[in-house]
């Protein structure tokens, strides 16, 4: 409530205990005793658009609101938690005010969706988030690099183990197979021979030979498939792997 309303010509009074029309702080803000939509970084005005209603938009406000739907497509496309959303949304505003960002909003954006499901330690490829924004993967391995280097960030080591893990239960194998899987990678990467290969192709190649030694039948494509690499790459990944845990 906020009092009366009266006539600014004559002054009298219309009505008494009237609601307000006036944004307030209880109003931006996401908590149970504000009304209105959630503060959030998946839109260009961080949600308050009460503030800006009215105002023409600058021209890097645009291309944010443009780069922020497409992040946002991409985030639901591959299932990403709201927080690690939320944090691609952050960062898309860092890099566009740092004029990092300026046509290719597509391939930006799924950089930015890699990341930010990186940096919240979410196990979400390269090549999965390639394929799901329909970006060519060199183009989307550019622009995380870009990204890395413009916005000062760290990428955190790729937990190959969750990704095994992943993949054994999309193809609906035992466990004994995702630990046989797991095996055979660390085996590898004691050798020190795989450092700066893709994660997704070696922990499909580990999984492959798994299934292997277990007899489990799993053909290649489906391996690759499932995986998000071609059959090719899988297939120098297991060639690799064979020639470390076979000498």
């Amino acid at each position: 409530m906020s009092g009366e309303l009266f006539c600014s010509i004559c002054g009298a009074v219309v009505a008494e205990r009237t609601t307000s029309t006036t944004p307030t702080k209880k109003m931006l803000l996401d908590s149970r005793g504000g009304v209105g939509p959630r503060v959030t970084s998946l839109l260009h005005d961080g949600g308050i658009g009460t503030i800006s209603k009215g105002r023409l938009l600058s021209s890097e406000e645009r291309l944010l609101t443009r780069l922020l739907s497409e992040v946002f497509w991409i985030a639901d496309k591959i299932g990403l938690p709201r927080q690690a959303a939320e944090g691609a949304g952050e960062l898309a505003r860092k890099a566009v005010f740092s004029k990092l960002v300026k046509r290719s909003r597509r391939p930006a954006a799924a950089a930015l969706v890699y990341l930010s499901a990186n940096n919240n330690g979410l196990c979400k490829s390269m090549e999965e988030i390639a394929s799901a924004a329909d970006v060519p993967l060199n183009q989307l391995n550019r622009e995380v690099s870009r990204l890395v280097f413009g916005l000062n960030l760290r990428l955190k080591p790729f937990n190959v183990a969750a990704l095994i893990d992943k993949l054994t239960r999309t193809l609906e194998l035992p466990q004994t197979t995702a630990n046989t899987a797991c095996r055979i990678y660390q085996s590898a990467a004691s050798s020190g021979k795989i450092s700066g290969r893709k994660p997704a192709a070696i922990s499909a190649a580990a999984v492959y030979l798994a299934c292997r030694r277990e007899g489990v039948k799993k053909p290649l494509s489906t391996v690759s498939e499932a995986a998000g690499v071609s059959v090719l790459t899988l297939r120098k990944a297991i060639a690799l792997l064979e020639s470390i845990n076979n000498p």
